[in-house]
């Protein structure tokens, strides 16, 4: 399936996912949280590069929540971006409390990256609204997965071999839409569906 722009596959994949989708509603103009993210979310225990790092990053996005239930039971610290980008948590403790987006509001620390001196980032962490097998994500269209990703890098956060891994459903996954994106794209390195592990051909 060939298309003609990012809205064009934005606009293809809130109209699949639908019959998928979960709260939070309504699913256009938003990184869709969809049944089976819980499942996507568990096979992040079976990546290597997660086991070994001790700071995973994750957007705010609701198909993420596991991710964080479960970095949080590992006892590593989660560093997280304010929805909007307006800022940047620090998590630790409770993995129910802190995980939504009202707990990390609440228990997070603000964090300054000017002078975060905790470690860095092993494991990046996002949601998509697309996403092909050599890496290349769509979001919703407002850049903050990718801002997050840079300003992590411009304030050498990110660890040298760092993963930057994407979950979504088995619909949001395509062959190839390369010819979508710009230099500013950044690639993922795995895709958690709730069936795969995909490692991308980067």
């Amino acid at each position: 399936m060939k298309f003609k722009n990012k809205k064009e596959i934005r606009e293809y994949v809130w109209k699949t996912i639908e019959k998928y989708a979960t709260f939070p509603f309504p699913v256009k103009g938003r990184i869709p949280n969809f049944v089976g993210a819980k499942k996507a979310c568990e096979k992040i225990r079976e990546i290597k590069k997660f086991k070994e790092s001790k700071i995973v990053f994750s957007a705010p996005d609701s198909p993420l929540k596991r991710i964080r239930e479960i970095t949080l039971e590992e006892g590593k610290l989660l560093l997280v971006a304010k929805p909007h980008l307006k800022g940047f948590l620090l998590l630790k403790g409770d993995p129910k409390k802190c995980s939504t987006i009202s707990g990390m509001l609440k228990y997070g620390t603000e964090v300054n990256l000017r002078s975060f001196n905790l470690g860095k980032v092993g494991v990046f962490v996002q949601g998509c609204v697309a996403v092909d097998l050599n890496g290349n994500r769509i979001g919703k269209g407002t850049g903050y997965g990718d801002k997050e990703f840079s300003l992590l890098k411009q304030h050498n956060l990110l660890e040298n071999d760092a993963i930057n891994v994407v979950v979504a459903h088995d619909c949001q996954v395509f062959d190839d839409f390369s010819y979508l994106m710009g230099p500013h794209d950044v690639k993922a390195d795995v895709i958690l569906t709730p069936t795969r592990i995909i490692w991308c051909k980067t």
